[in-house]
């Protein structure tokens, strides 16, 4: 952690070099680069390709246009001879696949009954995303050439297992991988004689037609969407996303229209130490209140983690004011990661 290289004040993570108000003030395409040019190190482009003479590829927000050879934001799409197509076989995923005993440590399970089941959780950790935090809690998505082939049919059969209740896809984050995993989802769902949960954690930007065929699996499931909420101000959430964030609250938005049923849809927003402060989460819990006095949303302390590795615990303060900033406008609020405040300052 440094001094913020602007205003020479306020704390700072040392790859970012400015505090969260000097950061919303410079923002440029020029700073997200370069911020973000780390991903090189991974073979990733530091932003969605936009090749001219390119194939789109419309799997979420970033829509990348690919030349010949050339590999999307996400690592995990390719052309191919004028075809956009997933780097794995056909019907095959990059991932993998482990059995977490229920109660699980799911960002719902502090709502969600399903974790109150007895037996296991199915979670699908899948490579690759269409963002790129630098906070990222689960950084070795980008290690795509670390990943491994897993077939339709493999995981439909892992699901399969008596002892499974509930399938959490996550990562990274589902959105590169998502039509398959609604495909593997349809199966687990035809195939089970019981009722198996299918869950989402995501970050929410993917395609609003897939997003919206998840979402109803998981309606039908009784299973959960989690929307990971990055920030609220358009700058700031570029900045340390890669990405825009517009899409993910188009998309909890019209999920809320289609599916008003209560605790389909949740929220989280990690408390990234002096960048997602009590005016960031006031103004996320305003925007989930105008959908749902009643949304279910938690706060989580962040780890240090990924490339804010300089940056503390979130300190107890801005726990104190975020959930109090959120509880002015939401019925239900979490504060997940409680063990870490033992470490906070």
């Amino acid at each position: 952690m440094i001094t913020c290289r602007s205003c020479g004040k306020q704390p700072a993570a040392q790859i970012i070099g400015l505090c969260s108000d000097c950061l919303k003030k410079a923002h440029t395409a020029e700073l997200v680069l370069t911020i973000h040019a780390s991903r090189l190190k991974y073979g990733l482009p530091p932003s969605p390709p936009r090749n001219k003479n390119g194939f789109p590829c419309r799997y979420c927000a970033n829509e990348c246009s690919l030349g010949e050879g050339q590999t999307g934001f996400c690592g995990l799409r390719i052309n191919q001879q004028g075809r956009i197509k997933s780097i794995a076989p056909e019907k095959n995923f990059v991932a993998y696949i482990y059995y977490d005993p229920l109660p699980t440590n799911c960002c719902a399970a502090w709502f969600c009954p399903g974790s109150r089941e007895r037996g296991v959780n199915l979670a699908v950790f899948l490579y690759g995303c269409n963002f790129d935090c630098l906070f990222c809690q689960n950084a070795s998505h980008r290690q795509i050439g670390q990943g491994h082939f897993l077939s339709l049919e493999e995981l439909v059969e892992a699901a399969l297992a008596p002892q499974v209740r509930c399938v959490c896809f996550f990562g990274g984050s589902p959105e590169p991988q998502l039509p398959l995993a609604i495909e593997a989802s349809q199966e687990i769902k035809r195939r089970s004689k019981r009722l198996i949960h299918i869950c989402w954690e995501w970050n929410g930007g993917g395609s609003p037609s897939l997003v919206r065929k998840a979402a109803e699996i998981s309606l039908e499931t009784r299973g959960t969407v989690k929307f990971d909420l990055k920030a609220w101000t358009p700058e700031l959430g570029q900045l340390i996303c890669g990405v825009s964030l517009e899409r993910t609250y188009e998309n909890l938005a019209l999920l809320s229209r289609l599916f008003p049923q209560e605790d389909l849809l949740t929220a989280t927003t990690l408390l990234v130490p002096f960048y997602l402060d009590d005016r960031e989460v006031e103004n996320i819990a305003r925007f989930l209140a105008s959908l749902n006095p009643y949304f279910p949303y938690s706060l989580l302390i962040f780890h240090p983690d990924d490339r804010l590795k300089d940056l503390p615990i979130t300190p107890r303060q801005q726990v104190k004011a975020c959930y109090e900033a959120a509880c002015r406008h939401l019925k239900r609020v979490n504060v997940g990661n409680l063990h870490l405040l033992d470490r906070a300052i």
